[in-house]
């Protein structure tokens, strides 16, 4: 004859955790410039109109400047690039640009 045990098992019925909804966000891209978050363009009317756009390393943005701006930052340490001066003085003619008044200042 077989002997048979008692067996002793306790079982726990537990509810399953509710799933959580994943949250998804949906970010649409920039389409122009000035969507973008590092932009700092202010007002773009004719105003603006024939500027370039910088970037600012003080702001952390882009920003409009213009050509005069441009030039003035390019030759704060006093090194224009040769390529910039060999071609000024194939573009200026001397002869025909007209000084009003010199002041040669004073000795």
């Amino acid at each position: 004859m077989a002997v048979v045990k008692k067996a002793q098992s306790i079982s726990n019925v537990a509810k399953k955790p509710k799933a959580t909804a994943v949250k998804t966000q949906s970010a649409r891209q920039p389409s122009i410039i000035t969507e973008m978050g590092d932009v700092n363009f202010g007002d773009l009317d004719a105003g603006a109109d024939g500027k370039i756009v910088s970037y600012d390393a003080a702001t952390n943005k882009f920003v409009l400047i213009t050509a005069d701006e441009l030039l003035s930052v390019s030759v704060e340490d006093n090194d224009v690039p040769d390529a910039l001066v060999t071609a000024l003085e194939g573009e200026l003619d001397l002869g025909q640009i007209q000084i009003e008044t010199l002041d040669g200042g004073t000795f």
